[in-house]
């Protein structure tokens, strides 16, 4: 029997001194340990009401009614007049009698929220509590309502309900001066904004390392490169958020920092050795779950890592593949439940991704998910329309009919179903239908309702808040704070302030010129400001005239290149069939660096997501700057300041685009702020 030891680890920085792992050994063999229940729950007798006996002898009905706690469905979408699936795109804002029918007569153990389910928070009140007062009413379990909350670039609530923040790589890169405040303010804020509103599971934080620079899908949403410190900060997050009443899911086990497939889209693999996984990836989960406040949940990575399992599997087309970490009984059973003894749910990524869609059946995942201990299946189905519901619960009959050829699948069933119903009646799922809706709605109601921004460093309320508007505002100065916090100068320090009148901005995208736009004006009003957008690359003749009559160039880079979704709707939508790629992007930024040093115009690159691309900026550019952070917030009213160049705009449009993090940049770039952040990531 091999076996390895992690260490107690010290983690100082300037301010604290951490203490992150109690020392435990791991084994590491096929002679496993035996997990202990949680001692704490309260054994419940509701699967013996339902007629789930404790022996052998188990009805088909029974193990259907186990394998719906098992699964977690998405209601982004559905259409009552049986549009076709690929086709129907009517967001569910209020539930329909077909689905809510659907959850009770199967059974399911909960939904995903997206932000196509999200208007308000009134109407999001509204929704949560029909679903769960439904399954009440129908003597079913209450279900898990969650989201992917993480902050950052991942947040499906919108600005009015609950700041994004700047993320967890801006987390990290306060680390060095803050600590673990900024993890646990924000973990803690993000928990008792969900609750109210009747979200009582979050699939945050994310504590991949993230040691790829090209890693696509992983990058800001991770804490940083150093597996001690992503420990610590994660461990914050999810005491506070757990603390305030919401279920965390640490994520994505083993591990999906060094990756440069984004599993949307692919299978990514992780090539790192034993050791490597042991000191590296694997080393936040352990802490985490071994700490004094172990997450609700762990989710699963669709990923291959052969150092932990390199079996081969077949996959829908009759190829051998090394099995995913989402299919591994070795990885999921033998290292997650059994050698780092974690007692909670296991639940896997969506399973609707190409990581796992594209090899195999959404039935043969389901089936091989749960073999290999996954406890539950997140969007093993997509349901849109009435067809759909009818082929779903076809699939769920056939995968108990083969549960029950085997005893062990049924003793196993019986175990998760069980843990289930324990997370959710120690945690009090029930409590939200406890409470009249009127009692939620003037909860939550005036922590949102009659505010407005009345500046980009400030959210007052222009009227006086019934119940919660302090939890709105401290919201947004934390998130003020975040970025003030963590925002890092990169090179080019002794540059710092710029006196300079005449701007010249290239941005990713037309939105962050305009929040580029209103930054500057709220710190600089006599400015002279044009801002050429990247979406598309202008003209370089027209470029290279407007660097020879500015005094400052500004570079907004944001690498990994950002999504459609994300550039705001400030662009001409004929333009996005034309949106120029990364790398021509790139291209073009240096070239009209190299043209503004040829000029003697000083360049400030700022890096608004990685910082890795302010390595091959440094050649051309005087100053180099990280945000972490890019995104920006659009509000249907105006603060009454017109700014030059878009005031017709506003006028047309009524609507207002800002940006914190470029409110940030400027502050440092005129001297108002002095950065102190650190990169988390080693970037040159």
């Amino acid at each position: 029997m091999s076996f390895f030891t992690f260490k107690k680890v010290t983690l100082r920085t300037s301010k604290t001194t951490c203490s992150l792992f109690f020392t435990y050994t791991l084994f590491i063999a096929s002679t496993l340990f035996t997990c202990a229940s949680f001692p704490s729950y309260a054994q419940t007798s509701h699967s013996a009401a339902l007629g789930i006996p404790s022996g052998n002898a188990i009805s088909l009905n029974a193990v259907k009614h186990m394998i719906g706690q098992k699964l977690i469905l998405d209601i982004r979408y559905f259409c009552e007049d049986n549009t076709p699936s690929k086709q129907c795109r009517k967001p569910v804002t209020a539930m329909p009698q077909s689905l809510l029918t659907l959850l009770s007569n199967q059974n399911i153990g909960g939904i995903i929220l997206f932000s196509e389910n999200i208007e308000n928070a009134s109407q999001l009140i509204s929704l949560n509590y029909s679903l769960q007062a439904h399954m009440q009413k129908a003597g079913q379990s209450p279900l898990f309502i969650a989201i992917d909350q993480e902050g950052g670039r991942v947040a499906r609530l919108p600005h009015s309900i609950l700041p994004a923040f700047a993320g967890n790589l801006a987390i990290g890169a306060s680390a060095h001066q803050h600590g673990n405040i900024f993890a646990k303010n924000v973990g803690e804020h993000i928990g008792k904004t969900l609750l109210p509103l009747g979200i009582n599971t979050n699939f945050a934080p994310s504590i991949d390392i993230n040691s790829e620079p090209k890693n696509p899908v992983i990058n800001v949403r991770s804490f940083g490169e150093n597996p001690v410190q992503t420990a610590e900060l994660g461990e914050a997050f999810v005491s506070a958020m757990q603390k305030a009443g919401v279920l965390s899911a640490v994520k994505h086990f083993p591990g999906h920092g060094d990756t440069h497939v984004d599993s949307h889209s692919g299978l990514p693999r992780v090539d790192h050795t034993l050791k490597e996984a042991q000191s590296g990836d694997l080393l936040p989960f352990a802490n985490i779950i071994n700490s004094a406040m172990p997450p609700a949940m762990v989710m699963t990575a669709h990923i291959q890592y052969p150092a932990l399992d390199d079996t081969t599997i077949r996959n829908k087309k009759g190829e051998l593949q090394v099995v995913p970490a989402t299919l591994s009984k070795r990885i999921l059973t033998n290292t997650l439940r059994n050698s780092l003894r974690f007692n909670g749910l296991i639940i896997t990524d969506a399973l609707d991704m190409a990581g796992i869609s594209q090899f195999f059946t959404e039935e043969d995942a389901v089936l091989r998910a749960f073999d290999a201990g996954a406890d539950i299946a997140l969007m093993p189905y997509t349901i849109r329309n009435g067809k759909d519901i009818e082929a779903f619960s076809a699939m769920i009959e056939r995968i108990a009919i083969q549960t029950m050829e085997s005893g062990e699948k049924v003793k196993d069933l019986k175990a998760s179903y069980q843990r289930i119903l324990r997370m959710k009646q120690h945690n009090q799922l029930a409590r939200f239908v406890s409470k009249p809706k009127s009692w939620w709605l003037q909860e939550v109601g005036a922590n949102r309702e009659g505010l407005s921004e009345t500046g980009s460093d400030s959210h007052k309320p222009t009227q006086v808040a019934k119940s919660n508007s302090t939890l709105f505002i401290k919201g947004n100065q934390i998130e003020k704070a975040l970025s003030e916090a963590s925002v890092t100068v990169l090179f080019g320090k002794d540059k710092l302030p710029v006196n300079k009148s005449k701007w010249l901005a290239l941005m990713p995208d037309a939105a962050r010129c305009l929040a580029f736009e209103k930054a500057l004006y709220d710190s600089r009003p006599d400015a002279e400001y044009a801002c050429l957008p990247l979406t598309v690359l202008p003209n370089k003749a027209l470029t290279k005239r407007l660097i020879a009559q500015t005094d400052l160039m500004v570079i907004g880079d944001i690498t990994p290149l950002h999504a459609n979704y994300e550039l705001g709707g400030a662009d001409q939508p004929s333009l996005l069939k034309q949106r120029a790629n990364e790398s021509d992007i790139k291209a073009f930024s240096i070239q009209a660096m190299q043209t503004a040093k040829s000029l003697s115009k000083p360049v400030v690159f700022a890096a608004l997501r990685m910082p890795y691309s302010a390595k091959a900026a440094m050649e051309f550019a005087d100053i180099g700057i990280a945000t972490y952070d890019y995104a920006i917030t659009i509000s249907e009213e105006g603060d009454g300041k017109d700014r030059p160049s878009n005031k017709e705009k506003n006028r047309e449009t009524d609507t207002r685009i800002s940006s914190q993090s470029l409110h940030t940049l400027i502050k440092v770039l005129v001297g108002k702020l002095e950065a102190k952040g650190q990169s988390p990531v080693t970037w040159k």
